[in-house]
């Protein structure tokens, strides 16, 4: 803040930034006056935020039968990804709910169509991830999968599904091939730190390295 009385040698700076503070605090109002009138407020009072919707109970076998059809068809896709949202889904079921909420089944299929799209992604899982290996330069392979393992040994241990020597273990073997298969598929992307963290827990709740492989995808 310039005093009162400024010194011989201010006022020439003083003078140089008076137009520029003065178009500056002019444009603020004009800004804050056009997102007040787009805004609709009354001035000085912001409107009440929403209230949050009423809580919601763990989504159950009844509740997810509800939001299906004649041979367990899913009718109501968003009303279920709203009902999980807001209450989540009881452990139990998560295996089956999931793979709704990422996407695996194409729309309409009925419940054995579902249990057919299943078999034959894991038959096409099973042909890529050997393809694939074989492609890959012995350099690119060995330097995702180094990559991946670094994460890979990281994995919760204390978890039951993935406790226990990790020597030999087959759910830290199944977390690399589904992570080294994806990095190797998309070489663009590759794999990026943290990806494990996503798909130690599709791999303990689906207990399927290709269903955990297709919901990670």
């Amino acid at each position: 803040v310039a005093a009162a009385e400024p010194l011989p040698e201010r006022r020439s700076l003083l003078a140089a930034a008076l137009p520029f503070t003065q178009a500056l605090l002019a444009q603020v109002g004009r800004t804050l006056a056009r997102a007040q009138a787009a805004l609709a407020w009354p001035e000085g009072s912001p409107p009440s935020p929403p209230l949050p919707p009423p809580p919601c109970a763990p989504l159950s076998d009844a509740d997810l039968r509800t939001y299906l059809g004649p041979g367990g068809r899913l009718l109501r896709p968003h009303d279920l990804r709203l009902h999980v949202y807001h209450g989540g889904v009881e452990p139990g079921l998560r295996k089956v709910v999931w793979r709704y909420l990422l996407n695996v089944f194409p729309a309409g299929l009925s419940g054995q169509e579902r249990l057919a799209h299943l078999r034959r992604k894991a038959g096409e899982y099973a042909a890529l991830k050997v393809l694939l290996a074989a492609r890959a330069a012995p350099a690119e392979l060995a330097l995702v999968g180094a990559a991946v393992r670094k994460d890979v040994v990281r994995t919760d241990r204390g978890h039951p599904y993935f406790g226990g020597p990790e020597d030999g273990h087959p759910h830290l073997a199944a977390l690399q091939a589904l992570l080294t298969t994806f990095a190797l598929g998309h070489p663009r992307l590759s794999y990026c730190q943290g990806m494990s963290d996503v798909a130690a827990p599709l791999l303990a709740v689906l207990d399927d390295e290709a269903q955990a492989f297709l919901c990670f995808c």
